[in-house]
């Protein structure tokens, strides 16, 4: 279940991976630090726990958006 009915919804995976996305599209850049997008969820989104984060770059790991090379992360192309 991606959205519980329980759950928040500011702090649900979903959400926070919508953040995530926003933050990279926003920077107009091809990969982010996992620093500065924690950083500014917490900043602008109050979304200060790891837990939230981790959920939320899990979820767009496993759809097939996004792949790590540390510390940064960046969208994959169509291709890949």
């Amino acid at each position: 279940m991606l959205v519980s009915k329980d759950e928040n919804i500011k702090t649900s995976s979903v959400y926070v991976a919508s953040l995530i996305l926003k933050q990279i599209q926003k920077q107009k850049v091809d990969k982010i630090s996992i620093f500065e997008i924690s950083k500014e969820l917490k900043k602008k989104h109050n979304i200060s726990r790891y837990r939230h984060l981790f959920f939320g770059l899990a979820f767009l790991y496993s759809s097939g958006i996004i792949d790590f090379k540390e510390p940064f992360i960046y969208i994959k192309n169509k291709n890949d």
